[in-house]
């Protein structure tokens, strides 16, 4: 310590903490009162005859006043002496190492099935889309497909299979809302990259332009710390949408417009994968970024930490006399105890204080704030209900398999059952039936189960197909040729019943339903499945779940949509 005292460079001397200043007003307000009341209190000897005092009083109490008083100056005084930060070196603060991230915006318009781009726009995307995550641009990487309505179909991750995985089942259909609306695509990506401090890449892979506003994108680049890669997929003389009879071409007065804009630039196509090969290259160059400080104070090491030893050793003198007041002396030189002012404090919330975190979810769950509720409850079987009631059933099944009770199993086996998975619910409520042979609520549930896993497998694969082709017949005739076979040409009867048993030889798995939702008084270890439910396996293909996710946030208007001035 005596070392720092020798080596303090006084002309950088300074506090850190100087807006806090302010503090030591109502602290000396306070220590005055103190010392008036104190002095009052004493008062009583007065009223004693002179010479009865040195027999009442005892000698070198006032000396012992003053020297309390003097100390407790003295303590304060190191104690906001200390708690201002006094520093006289700067330090070279570590540099923080941060990632960017990258979006791939792809364009799932009905225009993206022309074929002026062999096989179709929509095709070749994502042959390069497959070409640009072989090469491996290293970042997290977002999928996002847009129409008239924007959702993410893959979150960020750098496990670029899953995105390869979905991929291929992508196409127009599966979008809710018909149209291309850049507006709301913009300001999707714009929740992306709040506050991002490295730079974002955003790959937009669309085939018409007509509809961006350069102004709007100009703004969101100046807004936004990100770099806009645009990758044209169309050509100037264009090509017929199927089903709609309209040509769409590029629009190349527009594309140049928006290659002048700071920061975005547009990729041109080859016909093999050096374009998407230099694109990766580049994002995996530019992948990490130093976020440097700001603030001043972060460039200055706090020594005010080396008071503490005064003040500890000062403040033992005072041990058993009462200085209650010392203690906020000592409350203040702690804040610099600690050299790094960037601790995290636990959420903590008022409710905290008077109620547990079971209570509140509990509380929560009653408002069916079901997924709130679910994070707050630490049992098992509640939480899981919880998720089960928000819809959230992969939640509720890790939830449900953490329960090794009846009830718990008996939940698990209605989880898989909403899921699809009949066998596995099927092996679970047969366990429910081993451990409780009076469950008649299980016996039920796997009656039924048992019954619709053997009329599933009693089809054959040429009649669900069948009844798949009518039930769409049925709600929306069908327009697109892409829909059928996926290659842009007409598919036979012939050709689908193909196609559906090579899917059953792969995959051993058929196309089914989905399960109705199950009662609204659904209770943990009760209830049982309602008479009406045809339980059928849930197809694997991935573009079905996509589809029912997006349908399902237009539904619950989680998502933005505007109205489209095209209809395709």
């Amino acid at each position: 310590m005596l070392e720092k005292i020798k080596n303090i460079n006084w002309d950088e001397f300074h506090f850190l903490r100087t807006e806090y200043m302010w503090v030591v007003i109502p602290v000396l307000v306070v220590i005055l009162i103190g010392f008036i009341l104190y002095r009052d209190s004493n008062s009583w000897k007065k009223h004693v005859a002179k010479h009865l005092r040195p027999y009442v009083i005892m000698k070198g109490t006032a000396w012992k006043t003053r020297l309390i008083q003097l100390s407790v100056l003295l303590m304060l005084g190191i104690g906001f002496f200390g708690f201002f930060g006094p520093s006289w070196d700067q330090i070279k603060t570590p540099v923080k190492k941060i990632e960017s991230q990258f979006v791939i915006a792809l364009d799932m318009s009905q225009s993206m099935l022309a074929k002026d781009i062999t096989p179709t726009r929509l095709e070749r995307a994502k042959f390069k889309i497959h070409d640009l995550l072989s090469a491996n641009p290293r970042a997290e990487t977002n999928l996002m497909v847009f129409a008239g309505s924007t959702h993410i179909a893959i979150p960020f991750t750098t496990d670029y299979k899953i995105i390869l995985d979905q991929l291929d089942g992508l196409k127009p259909q599966m979008m809710p809302v018909k149209g291309t609306e850049f507006g709301v695509l913009f300001n999707r990506i714009d929740t992306l990259f709040t506050d991002n401090k490295a730079e974002g890449k955003i790959l937009l892979i669309t085939d018409d332009l007509a509809d961006v506003s350069i102004e709007a994108v100009s703004i969101f680049m100046q807004q936004n710390n990100a770099r806009l890669y645009v990758y044209p997929f169309a050509t100037q003389s264009g090509a017929t949408i199927p089903s709609y009879r309209e040509n769409s071409a590029l629009d190349l007065e527009k594309l140049n417009r928006l290659a002048a804009i700071q920061n975005v630039a547009v990729v041109e196509m080859t016909l093999d994968d050096s374009d998407v090969k230099d694109l990766a290259k580049v994002i995996s160059d530019e992948l990490i970024f130093e976020d440097l400080p700001e603030a001043e104070e972060e460039s200055w090491k706090d020594e005010g930490y080396w008071l503490l030893f005064p003040l500890s050793f000062l403040f033992l003198f005072s041990f058993r006399k009462g200085w209650a007041l010392n203690l906020i002396i000592v409350a203040f030189a702690f804040n610099s105890c600690s050299e790094d002012d960037n601790t995290t404090i636990p959420d903590f919330t008022f409710s905290d204080l008077w109620y547990t975190q079971e209570y509140q979810a509990q509380k929560q769950f009653e408002a069916k704030n079901y997924l709130e509720a679910a994070t707050k409850f630490s049992d098992p079987m509640r939480k899981g209900i919880a998720y089960y009631k928000a819809g959230d059933f992969l939640s509720a099944q890790k939830a449900f398999e953490q329960d090794s009770t009846v009830s718990g199993l008996y939940n698990l086996g209605l989880t898989y059952a909403k899921l699809g998975r009949l066998a596995e619910s099927q092996a679970i409520f047969k366990e429910v039936l081993q451990k409780d042979p009076s469950n008649q609520n299980a016996n039920s549930n796997l009656e039924q189960i048992t019954m619709a896993i053997e009329r599933l497998d009693s089809q054959s694969p040429e009649e669900v197909a069948l009844n798949e082709e009518k039930k769409k017949a049925e709600n929306e005739q069908n327009k697109s040729p892409e829909d059928l076979s996926g290659g842009g040409q007409e598919a036979t009867k012939k050709d689908m019943e193909k196609k559906r048993k090579e899917e059953t030889v792969d995959t051993d798995t058929r196309k089914g339903k989905e399960l109705d939702e199950l009662p609204d008084d659904f209770k943990p270890g009760t209830g049982e499945i309602p008479k009406n439910i045809l339980m059928r396996k849930v197809d694997d293909d991935p573009a079905l779940f996509l589809t029912k996710k997006f349908r399902y946030q237009i539904r619950k208007k989680l998502v933005e949509v505007k109205k489209p001035t095209k209809k395709w």
